[in-house]
Formats: C-alpha cells, structure tokens, sequence
C-alpha cells in the first residue's frame, strides 16, 4: 500500500484529509499540537491500523526528521502559523517560521524515492494586497497579479509567507500542485472562525439579539468534505502537476448577516441580528473563480450551504457546545 505524510495533520483539514486517504493509503500524520488537540474524534481515528501519528516540531527535531521514511507517494504541507493573534503579535515568528516550515518539508520532499506530487496549501489571503492596493474581479482567478502590502504592516506577513512559498514550490524542482483554499468550515474546525463563533453566540443566546461584525462583508463557504473531495481529484489528475488552483464552492458568495440568519433557524432561536462594525482590516468580499479545477475534475458538489451548515452544527452541539471542558479549551 502506498504511503501518504501529511504534515500539520492533526489540525482541521488535515482530520478530514487523512480519512479519505485511508480508505486507499497508508498515512503519516506529523503534528506538534501547538493549535490542535487530541480529542475524541482524532483518538478515534487513530486506531486505524494504517494511520501513524508522529508527534514532533519539524523546526526542532532534527533526529526524528531525518528518520521519516523515504517512500512517500504524496506529501501534503498544512502546516502553518496562524491566526489573528499570532499576526499582530508575534508577526515576525508568522513569516519566518512559516517560510521555514516549507523549506523543512521541501527537503523531506526531495529526500524521497518515489514522489509523485507534494501539495502546497496556500491560501486566499495572497490576493489580500491586490485587493487592498487595486482591487479584485470577482470571482477572482489564480492568474490575478499579486501585490504586497507596506513591508511594515503586520497585517501582511502571513500573506507573504503564502506567497514566498508559492514560489518557494515552483523553484523547488518538485511535482508539486498549489492550493488555495477559500473558507472550508465542518466538524472540528476549532472556534476562532466565523462559523463555530457565530453558532456558538446564536445557541447561547438569552438575549433578543446577536450581535454580528461585518454584516455586510460577503464570503463563498466550501463544505470540508466537498472541499476534501475536490482536492484529492484535482491530485489524481496529471495536469494538475505544477499548477494552482482556487478550492472552494461553486456557489455564489453569502452576506455574514444572511448566513446568520440561516444559524438562527439551525438553532431554532427567535432572535434578531443586531449590526456591529466591521472588523479591522477584513476583506469585504471573497469569491473565488474555481472553473479551472472544475475543469480538470469535473467536480460535482454534494453539499448545499443549508446541508453543510447543519452537519456542523451538529457535531459542534455533540461535541463542543455542551461538554464544558471542550468548550473552554478547543480555539
């Protein structure tokens, strides 16, 4: 059976890559859990006989790197520093360190014997400066030019990191794929996004209002297992080697004050929405164009937002919202 590494495998996408790659590979899973945990979900998976967690920081362990295997078939490189938190705190650790990171995982990729591709998650947040500086066509397509910010602005560094590794894997003379994810959300996704936050205010609520930040910014969710879905065909497609893709849905873009409003009837709550500021430095609009995967893969989405939004919903009420421990520790 062929191997697959997935590194930063513990975290949200990672989960769910790893079970669907289960059903045909053999998979490695590093991660040091500085943001992820191991709970019941993760524990659970982990007695699958051909799932390996190694737990250890590929920026300090140094030994336990260099005894991986060398008969990877696909490498996967989630791993990153992130987080509002982290970008305006420590923003010089989120650029270094993310840009080490894929050097670290470029070289477990050039150690191997037989590897076919090594995928690079990116990120939506590359087209932050263009849109910020220029403007942006929506939906938005990989060909558009990208553009910094003032090299000074914390708000960046994390937008560069994505960008300088973009280049870091075309300059790498590995089989490699880009990815650039827009807005997966699903069980598990920890609950520092706009999703779990939000059902989180509305299933608490005892007030006659929530209130919602950028009501009137719009963003395109991407289900976890379509988003999953779709990665794992885009890989298998050979014309896929050496390009990027936009991964997200299909469907057009959502108002925060309209996808609230779906929450409050998932939650069966009689509440209205009160209207806050927007949030500092958030993109008003993201929407990605995603015809040239789908063109690729001929990718059929199975999950409406509706469907999608109630999945999640019901694991976070199983799992999250009424199990206090959880609650207070998974962000």
């Amino acid at each position: 059976m062929k191997k697959v590494l997935i590194i930063g495998g513990a975290g949200f996408i990672g989960f769910h890559l790893a079970k669907k790659l289960l059903l045909h590979f053999r998979v490695d899973m590093i991660d040091n859990f500085s943001r992820s945990i191991k709970d019941k979900d993760l524990r659970e998976l982990l007695k699958k006989k051909n799932l390996k967690l190694i737990n250890f920081d590929i920026l300090k362990d140094q030994i336990k790197l260099d005894k991986l295997s060398k008969n990877y078939t696909y490498i996967f490189h989630l791993a990153a520093i992130v987080g509002a938190k982290n970008v305006l705190n420590a923003p010089y650790n989120v650029l270094t360190k993310n840009i080490e990171l894929l050097k670290r995982a470029i070289n477990i990729g050039k150690k191997q014997n037989k590897l076919k591709r090594f995928i690079f998650t990116s990120s939506s947040e590359v087209y932050y400066g263009t849109l910020k500086n220029y403007g942006l066509k929506f939906p938005t397509k990989e060909n558009t030019k990208l553009s910094t910010l003032n090299l000074s602005d914390k708000r960046g560094t994390y937008m560069l990191s994505k960008i300088y590794g973009e280049a870091m894997c075309r300059l790498s003379n590995l089989p490699f794929t880009i990815l650039r994810p827009h807005n997966f959300y699903g069980p598990r996704m920890g609950q520092s996004h706009v999703i779990p936050e939000l059902f989180k205010k509305v299933y608490f609520s005892k007030k006659k209002f929530v209130s919602v930040f950028s009501p009137d910014h719009r963003r395109n969710f991407c289900y976890i297992d379509d988003g999953i879905n779709f990665i794992l065909l885009l890989i298998k497609n050979q014309k896929s080697l050496g390009g990027t893709f936009n991964i997200g849905s299909n469907k057009k873009d959502i108002s925060i004050k309209d996808l609230t409003k779906i929450i409050i009837k998932l939650c069966n709550k009689k509440i209205k929405i009160k209207k806050e500021n927007d949030m500092l430095n958030s993109p008003k609009r993201r929407l990605p164009d995603v015809s040239k995967a789908i063109g690729l893969t001929k990718y059929k989405f199975q999950y409406s937002l509706e469907d999608g939004l109630n999945e999640t919903f019901q694991w976070y009420k199983k799992n999250v919202f009424n199990n206090n421990k959880i609650l207070n520790s998974y962000n």
